[in-house]
C-alpha cells in the first residue's frame, strides 16, 4: 500500500499540528519533476513538444504528481485558542473548519473490518477483509469526525498519537477497541 500518514508534531509556538510530512510532498514533487525532465529530453527531433499523444499517460502522472505535492491536510489544535482547525485543499486553495475544543466531548480509537460490517475482531485477514483502526475527536452533540486511519498493525502509533492529542487538549481518551484495557 502506498500512501501517506498524518504526522503528529508539535510547533514552536506550542501548538500541536497533525499533518502530511513534508518528505512525501517533496517526493511527489520530484517524481513529477522526473517525469517532466525525462519527457523534455527525450521529444522527438522536429516535434519540439511534450504535448503528443504518447506522452499522454506520462503527462498525466507529471501532474497527478505534481497536485499531490501542492496538497495539504492538516488538523492544527491550539489550546490558546480553545479551538482545532482542520485544513484540507490544494495550496492555497484550501477550506477551514474550525471545532471549539470545549464542544469536543473526547478522543476515541475503534477498530472496525474494511468491507465487513459487524464484529471487527474477525480473525479473517484478506484485502477485502483488513481490519482498520479509526483515531477520531466525539462532539458533545454526537458527531464523529474523523481524523485518521490506520491498518491495524499500526495500533501502537495510533494510540500514542491519540492520547497526546487529548493530554494537550484537556480532553477524555478512550479506546474503543474491544479487549483493550484502555477505556
Amino acid at each position: 500500500m502506498i500512501g501517506f500518514r498524518l504526522q503528529l508534531k508539535q510547533l514552536p509556538d506550542g501548538r500541536l499540528i497533525f499533518t502530511i510530512p513534508l518528505g512525501y510532498k517533496i517526493l511527489l514533487f520530484l517524481i513529477g519533476l522526473l517525469i517532466l525532465v525525462s519527457l523534455i529530453i527525450t521529444r522527438q527531433e522536429g516535434s519540439g513538444s511534450i504535448f503528443v499523444r504518447v506522452n499522454t499517460i506520462p503527462l498525466i502522472v507529471c501532474l497527478l504528481a505534481f497536485l499531490g505535492s501542492a496538497y495539504h491536510e492538516r488538523w492544527i489544535f491550539d489550546r490558546e485558542q480553545d479551538q482545532v482547525i482542520y485544513q484540507h485543499g490544494i495550496s492555497a486553495l484550501h477550506s477551514n473548519k474550525v471545532y471549539r475544543i470545549p464542544d469536543l466531548e473526547r478522543i476515541e480509537i475503534a477498530q472496525f473490518v474494511k468491507g465487513k460490517a459487524g464484529d471487527a475482531q474477525t480473525e479473517k485477514r484478506s484485502i477485502v477483509f483488513r481490519p482498520i483502526v479509526t483515531l477520531s475527536l466525539q462532539t458533545r452533540d454526537g458527531n464523529n469526525v474523523r481524523l485518521e486511519n490506520y491498518r491495524a498493525s499500526h495500533r501502537p502509533k495510533v494510540e500514542t498519537t491519540a492520547r497526546t492529542i487529548a493530554e494537550y487538549c484537556g480532553i477524555p481518551y478512550r479506546n474503543g477497541i474491544r479487549g483493550s484495557s484502555d477505556v
